[in-house]
C-alpha cells in the first residue's frame, strides 16, 4: 500500500517553500532530501489534485497537500550467472566490459536481473559504499550504453576511485554514431542539464540543471541514399550527468543512432540497439601509481550499422 500524507498550510507558514514547509509539517523522521525526491516524482499533490513538481512552490496559508507515496521495491540482489568480460583484476577493483540493455542497478520499476546480479555471482564481496542496492558500483553507464566500467572490490578501493572521479582525474572517451551533420569538426558542448519537468524518464537542457561539458571531434561522416546524415563521434566527458551525451548530442539535433528515449525514429535502427560505447578508460592506479588505459574496439554492431548505412 503507498504511504498517504496530508498536510494543510496554516498561518505561520505563510510563504514558505513547498520542501520546507512538508518538512517542518511531517517532522524530523522524514528527511528533506526525501521530501524533495516526493515532488520531483510527481507524488505531492496540492488540494485540486494538480501535481506539484517545484520545491521552490511558495504555500500559501489554507492549501492543502496530499501526499501518496509508493511502497519501495523490495531489492533484486540475487546472484545470477551472467557473461561479463573481464578486461583487468587487480586485488582492489576490476574493470569490465558492461553489456548493452543491462542496467548498471536496480532502479524503480525495473525488476530485470542487473549488472550488479551478476557481479555477485561472479564475485563474493564488493564494496558496499554506494548502497545496499549497488555494491561495488563506483560509476554507471546508462542500461542501453556498452562499454568499459569499474567495480570496486572493498570499501578502501571505492572511496579512492570514487576520489579519482570526483577529482576529474580518470579520462572517459566514448564512441557514437549520431544523426545530422555537427556544426564543426570538433568543439565542446556546455549546456547544463536537469530533469525534464514532464517525462521524467528524460533529462532534459535546462537553465535550472547542473553544468555539463561534452567535447567532441568528428572521426568520419556518411550519407545514405536516401540523403540521411550520418557522423561517427568520439565524446570526451568533463563531467558526467546522467544520459549526458545523448541529452547534448540531441539538443544539437543530431541524437544518438538507436536511442529509443531521445530520437523520434530510433525505431529504424532497432537491430543494432544504442549505438553508443563507453570504450576508453585512462587513470592512474591509486594503489600502485602505475598508468592504466583500456580501449576497447567497437563492437560488431557498429560495424554492421556502418557497412548497411547507405540504406536508411
Amino acid at each position: 500500500m503507498n504511504l498517504e500524507l496530508h498536510a494543510e498550510v496554516n498561518a505561520d507558514s505563510e510563504g514558505s517553500r513547498l520542501d520546507r514547509f512538508l518538512k517542518d509539517y511531517l517532522g524530523d523522521e522524514i528527511s528533506r532530501a526525501s521530501i524533495q525526491h516526493w515532488i520531483d516524482s510527481g507524488w505531492v499533490k496540492d488540494g485540486s489534485g494538480k501535481i506539484l513538481l517545484k520545491s521552490s512552490y511558495k504555500v500559501s496559508s489554507g492549501e492543502n497537500f496530499h501526499i501518496s507515496v509508493p511502497p519501495k521495491p523490495p531489492l533484486n540482489l540475487t546472484p545470477v550467472k551472467m557473461d561479463i568480460e573481464v578486461l583487468k583484476e587487480t586485488p582492489q577493483y576490476l574493470i569490465i566490459r558492461k553489456p548493452a540493455g543491462i542496467a548498471s542497478h536496480s532502479g524503480p520499476g525495473d525488476r530485470s536481473a542487473t549488472l550488479v546480479n551478476g557481479l555477485l555471482y561472479k564475485f563474493k564481496e564488493l564494496s558496499s559504499i554506494g548502497g545496499e542496492s549497488r555494491p561495488g558500483i563506483v560509476h554507471r553507464l546508462d542500461k542501453p550504453t556498452e562499454g568499459i566500467m569499474i567495480v570496486a572490490k572493498n570499501d578502501q578501493a571505492h572511496a579512492k576511485l570514487s576520489e579519482l572521479f570526483r577529482r576529474r582525474n580518470i579520462t572517459k572517451k566514448y564512441l557514437a554514431w549520431v544523426q545530422g551533420t555537427l556544426p564543426e569538426g570538433e568543439g565542446t558542448i556546455d549546456r547544463p542539464i536537469g530533469r525534464h519537468p514532464i517525462e521524467r524518464l528524460k533529462m532534459t537542457v535546462t537553465t535550472k540543471g547542473r553544468a555539463s561539458v561534452t567535447h567532441y571531434r568528428i572521426l568520419k561522416t556518411a550519407v545514405s541514399k536516401n540523403g540521411r546524415k550520418f557522423s561517427l563521434i568520439e565524446a570526451d566527458l568533463e563531467t558526467g550527468r546522467t544520459h549526458q551525451i545523448r541529452v547534448h548530442f540531441q539538443s544539437l539535433r543530431c541524437p544518438v543512432v538507436g536511442d529509443l528515449l531521445y530520437s523520434r525514429n530510433a525505431a529504424l535502427f532497432e537491430n543494432y540497439g544504442l549505438l553508443l560505447l563507453s570504450y576508453w578508460l585512462e587513470f592512474k592506479d591509486p594503489f600502485t601509481g602505475a598508468e592504466v588505459q583500456i580501449v576497447l574496439d567497437p563492437p560488431e554492431r557498429f560495424e554492421n550499422f556502418e557497412s548497411n548505412l547507405e540504406n536508411f
